[in-house]
């Protein structure tokens, strides 16, 4: 677009030159043998050709600038006849060698990508040896201390996978109907070690209030919640889940804690990359800014809003709501037989 107003911009100077120079030359060369009326007629001419090639060009350049926004798709025919043959053939290899910079960065991602669930698989082993290990230990102190680091490196070996996987999302989603409390219990088991060890209290209100999204997403989103609750504690720690069905048929979420909660300054900027509290520079608490940037990420890819309220030394609330997404995944009928399906289930578990 730059390239096509300069260019434009040295036509019209070379125009308004040869205008100038063609008003000198007759205007003072010719005077004599030149009419006053003659040399209007002629200005006027030529500024109506001006100002209907302006008009045209103007036109041109609109198009052109909703093609560049992504308004409007041309045809190569039609790009070539805008945009001139020169710049049409910089534009082509312009964009042929930003697609193989983008076909290498996408390689580049997906080995690290392979590497990383590959590296994560093999450590888990290790781990899970450690485990056992200090399981069997006889030093209490140390099998808690221990027990502290393993529970922190499987949640950090999650992470890494997690966030491996959210590079490319797209062929690792797969939305089903969800029980709410179902997946809330998968993590709170995930986190149970940090729980029991605080002595948390849960409190779950959920009903079997269902929802389409993908289930392990679902989890690993809660997993960063909880653990947050978990991390950030204070004294008589209480942990609730609650979920109501809304007059639109959207399903709300609540995830609540008693813990130290978030400050004013800190609350728009807890979902950015990498950010951490002003409380958690000081080395209290072991934060990296990545567990609510995972949280953000994850609720967009599963089509829901995250909200976040709290108040300094008051805990937070955490508000996910879940659109009904039923009619447009087409999956009425499944939801429907599922439900069926438990209460023939129930009945006959009754009457046994």
């Amino acid at each position: 677009m730059l390239s096509y107003i300069k260019r434009k911009g040295k036509v019209w100077g070379i125009l308004v030159c040869l205008w100038m120079f063609l008003n000198f030359y007759l205007g003072f060369l010719c005077a004599s043998s030149l009419y006053f009326q003659d040399m209007v007629y002629l200005n006027l001419l030529l500024f109506g050709a001006a100002a209907v090639w302006a008009v045209t060009d103007y036109r041109r350049y609109r198009r052109l600038r909703r093609w560049t926004d992504g308004q409007e798709d041309f045809t190569e025919e039609e790009q070539r006849r805008l945009l001139g043959e020169e710049v049409y053939a910089y534009v082509k290899d312009w964009e042929e060698e930003k697609k193989e910079e983008q076909f290498q960065e996408r390689q580049k991602l997906e080995e690290l990508s392979d590497y990383v669930a590959a590296w994560t698989h093999e450590a888990k082993l290790p781990l899970a040896s450690l485990k056992l290990m200090n399981s069997r230990s006889e030093d209490e102190n140390l099998r808690e201390s221990m027990g502290t680091c393993i529970a922190r490196m499987e949640v950090l070996l999650q992470n890494v996978l997690a966030g491996s996987k959210l590079q490319h999302p797209e062929n690792d989603v797969r939305f089903e109907k969800v029980n709410l409390e179902a997946a809330i219990r998968e993590s709170v088991k995930n986190q149970s070690y940090f729980l029991v060890r605080s002595r948390f209290e849960i409190l779950i209100e959920c009903g079997k209030t269902a929802v389409y999204s993908d289930k392990r997403w679902l989890v690993y989103l809660l997993d960063q919640l909880v653990g947050n609750a978990a991390k950030y504690c204070s004294g008589s720690p209480r942990l609730a889940f609650r979920a109501e069905k809304e007059k639109d048929g959207a399903v709300l979420l609540t995830v609540e804690d008693n813990g130290i909660g978030i400050s004013d300054k800190d609350l728009p900027c807890i979902f950015q990359k990498g950010y951490v509290g002003s409380r958690h520079r000081k080395g209290d608490y072991h934060s990296t800014g990545m567990g609510l940037y995972f949280a953000g990420k994850i609720a967009g890819l599963l089509h829901m809003e995250l909200h976040v309220f709290s108040e300094e030394g008051k805990g937070c609330r955490f508000e996910l709501r879940f659109r009904d997404l039923a009619d447009h995944l087409l999956l009425t009928g499944e939801g429907e037989e599922t439900e069926s399906k438990g209460d023939e289930a129930d009945q006959q578990r009754q009457i046994r």
